[in-house]
């Protein structure tokens, strides 16, 4: 097979991208920058392909069909390759609603608009992110994106005005991209996406950094002599790897992303001969030959690992996956990649059916496995799906004081249920108690947990969303303090942003603060003495038992029929409860100590011989997920609770 000459420092370039981006989704060591790999892949497609229709537009030959047939033969083999052997794994790893986003996600991806799909989905550094085997398709929708506009600007515009279009429009998407990452607002257009994730995600605020790579061809190809000293790509080498193992910033893209870039534009300018060959550079030059491969098959293998294991995946079993990944990425690039992109000059007729007939499996494979799926469900598990909003959906959001008639179940409520989702599935077991059910009311924001004065800030919650949840906290306990008949307060939540050890991130005082878990325990101690000094009762209802895997999911798995690494079962010791959420406990009895405040446990429930029951006698699971109940385990297990003979 004739193949075209390759720059071996743009392959040793590419493996050092993908080797970043693969450390970094192995979270095997600390590489908390690697995800820049992406934005190195982004100016050399912008470089490589710029650099080909340039080349044809000059010489008069260029054609948009062979353009994009081009493309087609590139991409498409290994992307269909990839996506069959992933949609026979996720048929036997996902649950129902994960197979649902998963179809979504592989639309997406089959259609280049992933990029569009995902960010309503989940953000790219957020938890649930780490379970969706296509989350990585994003970077490849986006370069689809770009490979569809600029040969239409290029052809249409004239050659003197090439530069400048280039430049201006690079400059116009820098500019966005800056001002959606640095002057974030909530929500975006859309009630999902705010602007740094739109930052992210889309097109117009990634373009720049391809345009980087398009003008640096054009620059090439009208200054083909020029050179820079190798010592400069050296430094730029190096300015590489410090970012991905320091990142300067924690927003993205924003400075690590233009140092990136600019070190990327610095390397490719130039001959391609100024790398030394020896045995590492040349090793990591054959890691750039596969790395399209390589990038698309190592995530799903984590995700879907992630999901086997309900959560973490054991560390020598993500070792071996980077092995695996490696391995068939090679298989992919010689039998794939190779024999569809140099194989179609020798008999076009049979690749083009092979291709065919590839694209009929991505097609037929996920709606055969959704009816086989839906074929096969006898178990009904439609209240693991059930949303527990308490009262009404409005409570959930805070918009209690603009709907108080719907979060309430009587004119004059004696008890008030302040709090986040933890107070939230509470509310149909205390439905159920005649006395609180008939008379209570429910004062609750999803994550936001009730005390007063200070925040958790994390990859899902920013710090304007902190202050909406600081102005809650205001309005709700003046409202409970204003209220004549309310005599006891119910407060509910996980508090794992707040009293856990570690790394906190907190909003207090009108700004960020890390690791300060005493300033959420005095802040708690504040609330319940602000509480009793208006004459009302403050309950502290502690979160159920959690031992850092997902419960619900794990019984949602068993009964499935669905692949479970790592656990026999779906209960788990009291040892396990007390390591997970160590910080929690002691960040509770430390304001029992200090406050002598009511503490309700569901560990002496559920706990009391030694290993955590998740599953009650008629086989339903008493959790949603890792932490929050089920209605029919919020039925079962908050009446037994007996909180109204801590209202006295």
């Amino acid at each position: 097979m004739k193949h075209s000459p390759i720059r071996p420092d743009i392959q040793f370039l590419r493996g050092i991208a993908i080797l970043a981006v693969l450390v970094y989704h192995s979270e095997l060591i600390s590489l908390s920058g690697g995800y820049l790999g992406v934005d190195i892949f982004f100016v050399i497609s912008g470089y490589l392909i710029t650099s080909l229709i340039l080349r044809d537009l000059s010489s008069n030959q260029f054609s948009f069909f062979q353009f994009y047939a081009r493309r087609a033969k590139r991409l498409l083999p290994a992307a269909y390759c990839t996506l069959i052997f992933v949609t026979l794994l996720s048929f036997k790893v996902l649950t129902k609603s994960q197979w649902d986003d998963f179809i979504k996600q592989l639309i997406g991806t089959a259609t280049f608009t992933a990029n569009i799909v995902l960010p309503f989905q989940t953000g790219y550094f957020e938890t649930t992110s780490a379970q969706k085997p296509l989350l990585h398709t994003w970077s490849l929708s986006v370069e689809e994106q770009y490979y569809l506009f600029i040969p239409l600007i290029l052809f249409v515009i004239k050659p003197k005005w090439h530069f400048a279009s280039l430049v201006t429009g690079a400059m116009l998407s820098l500019f966005i991209c800056i001002f959606f990452v640095s002057f974030p607002f909530s929500y975006w257009r859309f009630p999902t996406i705010d602007s740094e994730t739109a930052a992210f995600f889309l097109l117009p605020t990634r373009a720049w950094e391809m345009l980087a790579g398009s003008i640096l061809a054009w620059l090439m190809m009208h200054s083909s002599h020029f050179k820079l000293p190798n010592i400069a790509r050296c430094l730029a080498v190096i300015l590489i790897f410090f970012l991905c193992a320091f990142p300067i910033d924690s927003v993205h893209p924003r400075e690590n992303a233009i140092l990136v870039v600019i070190a990327t534009a610095i390397i490719i300018a130039g001959e391609g001969h100024w790398l030394p060959q020896n045995r590492m550079t040349l090793a990591i030059e054959k890691i750039g030959d596969w790395s399209y491969s390589l990038y698309l098959i190592h995530w799903p293998l984590f995700a879907l690992s992630r999901s086997a294991y309900l959560g973490e995946t054991p560390k020598h079993i993500k070792f071996l996956l980077i092995c695996i990944s490696i391995v068939l990425a090679y298989l992919q690039y010689e039998y794939i990649e190779q024999r569809f992109r140099y194989g179609w000059q020798a008999n076009k007729t049979k690749t083009f059916k092979w291709l065919a007939a590839a694209t009929c499996i991505v097609i037929i494979a996920p709606m055969a496995g959704t009816v086989i799926r839906e074929f096969n469900s006898s178990t009904n598990l439609d209240y693991m799906s059930m949303p527990n909003f308490g009262l009404k959906e409005t409570c959930a959001a805070g918009k209690i004081f603009s709907n108080q008639k719907e979060c309430e179940t009587a004119d004059q409520p004696i008890y008030a249920v302040w709090g986040d989702s933890y107070s939230m599935h509470l509310i149909p077991g205390l439905k159920l108690e005649n006395t609180i059910g008939k008379s209570m009311i429910q004062v609750t924001k999803a994550a936001c947990a009730p005390i007063l004065g200070v925040a958790s800030i994390d990859s899902n919650y920013n710090e304007i969303w902190a202050k909406g949840c600081l102005d809650f906290n205001e309005k709700a306990i003046n409202f409970i303090q204003n209220s004549q008949s309310i005599k006891y307060v119910i407060m509910g939540s996980p508090y794992s942003g707040y009293f856990d050890y570690g790394n906190l991130t907190l909003f207090f005082d009108g700004k960020k603060i890390i690791g300060s878990r005493s300033i959420a325990v005095e802040q708690m101690i504040t609330t319940i003495e602000r509480l009793r000094a208006f004459g009302k009762q403050p309950i502290l209802v502690a979160p159920p038992p959690r031992p850092g895997f997902n419960i619900g999911e794990c019984w949602e798995r068993k009964s499935a029929g669905l692949l479970v690494l790592g656990r026999s079962n779906c209960n788990f010791l009291i040892e396990e409860y007390y390591a997970f959420q160590r910080g929690i406990i002691d960040g509770l009895n430390e304001v029992q100590r200090r406050t002598h405040v009511d503490i309700v446990w569901f560990d002496k429930i559920i706990c009391d011989t030694g290993v955590c029951q998740t599953m009650l006698a008629d086989g339903i699971s008493i959790y949603k997920d890792g932490g929050h109940l089920t209605v029919p385990g919020s039925e079962w297990l908050v009446p037994k609770l007996d909180l109204i003979r801590m209202a006295r």
